[in-house]
């Protein structure tokens, strides 16, 4: 069997629950963007609304990663779950009660935000915790899949849900899928926590103790810089798609549509050969196939600014997310694989913010940039800016070695 992890039932339930979790996160993004369009008609409360649900990962990942090694993790998972499911169920009464305005949307935003961060850094967390050890490769990649399946699957739901049915079936229908993941993980069991037991300190100095283990890793430490590399030069643009789609190509809402469905095709297909080839023994270090997609991901970009094709310009966005794929979920699984679970949440709380915040923080400049000397120009520079970084970092490593 290619995907080992399955062999573990409990790894199957959690998998299965997390596959609605998964959905449902995105049939939410769609469901508060929306809602917040019909409020107000504002794109700024739009951009508002996103702000609130994906600055909280970059600000309290780091707190939540110290929590989540001193307390029961199964316990904690299920509590935020619980938090994220009971939520979305107040959107669906103040819906249902004509009683939602644009400041309720973003406190309910807000909280989702919140929780949403410290899920991410729980499920990172706790995957390793589910499987034999031998098969933590795999099961990253299966979660991998797990993932930009529902990054496909969940924003085209979202939208066919409200069209068809409504927002209040369309909410209810989100509440049950966030259900299934507590109670999934009611069903499984996860092993004891490894390694010595740490005497607790102030929560920052505890965080402090879990980079500064992170930093004296060669390993860890090489991945986590290929990871900020990646972010800062391509993440970015997919956080720009909307102006990429109106402001180079000429195309509407659906037009961009088609760029994020191309990029999560290319996800996709990365995970599931991802899955493939760390179906065997785990791989050690950092894959050549990180370095290579690394370089394909940088040189994309200058596709994407000037090919002024708009089917070459969805084949750039496949391939950006594709490169985007390899490098997230092989340099995961290079962290979680020197990891023991005493550090485990602290270092995987901060590799999720060097994916989600430096990408943030590129989209802000690649945005910036594209105001002052246009988009296409922008997306040459953070190639060029990414292929020497990068280029300096082998130097650089090479003479090290």
């Amino acid at each position: 069997m290619r995907f080992r992890a399955l062999n573990s039932k409990d790894f199957q339930i959690y998998t299965a629950g997390n596959f609605f979790a998964m959905n449902g996160i995105w049939i939410n993004r769609v469901i508060i963007g929306w809602l917040g369009w019909e409020l107000t008609g504002l794109a700024s409360l739009v951009g508002l609304l996103s702000f609130f649900i994906f600055a909280p990962t970059v600000i309290a990942s780091p707190f939540f990663g110290v929590i989540i090694d001193r307390v029961n993790l199964k316990k904690f998972a299920i509590i935020t779950q619980t938090i994220i499911a009971i939520t979305v169920f107040a959107l669906l009464l103040l819906y249902y009660f004509n009683s939602l305005t644009i400041f309720n949307l973003c406190i309910i935003a807000l909280v989702i935000g919140i929780t949403t961060s410290a899920d991410r850094s729980t499920r990172m967390t706790l995957v390793p915790r589910i499987v034999e050890k031998d098969n933590i490769a795999n099961a990253i990649a299966v979660h991998g899949i797990n993932f930009n399946s529902a990054r496909l699957i969940g924003p085209a739901l979202g939208g066919i849900l409200i069209d068809s049915i409504g927002f209040n079936l369309t909410i209810f229908i989100n509440f049950t899928f966030f259900l299934c993941m507590p109670f999934a993980l009611t069903l499984i069991k996860i092993r004891d926590r490894e390694g010595k037991t740490q005497k607790k300190k102030n929560i920052f100095y505890e965080f402090l103790d879990g980079a500064r283990f992170a930093y004296n890793q060669p390993i860890i430490l090489k991945a986590c810089i290929l990871t900020a590399l990646f972010s800062l030069c391509a993440r970015g643009a997919i956080e720009i798609l909307p102006a990429i789609a109106g402001g180079i190509y000429n195309q509407g809402a659906q037009g961009l549509g088609q760029m994020l469905a191309g990029a999560g095709a290319g996800a996709l297909v990365a995970a599931l050969y991802i899955a493939s080839q760390r179906s065997n023994d785990p791989e050690k270090g950092i894959p050549l196939r990180v370095y290579v997609s690394s370089v394909f991901g940088f040189l994309a970009l200058i596709g994407l600014g000037y090919s002024n094709n708009w089917y070459l310009a969805i084949v750039a966005v496949f391939i950006i997310g594709f490169c985007m794929t390899i490098n997230g979920i092989d340099l995961q699984a290079v962290v979680q694989l020197e990891l023991d679970d005493v550090y485990r949440g602290r270092v995987m709380s901060l590799w999720v913010v060097l994916v989600i915040g430096v990408a943030a923080f590129s989209a802000v400049l690649m945005g910036l940039f594209a105001d002052l000397v246009g988009i296409g120009s922008t997306l040459m520079f953070f190639s060029i800016l990414g292929l020497t970084l990068f280029t300096m970092m082998l130097i650089f490593n090479g003479k090290k070695n």
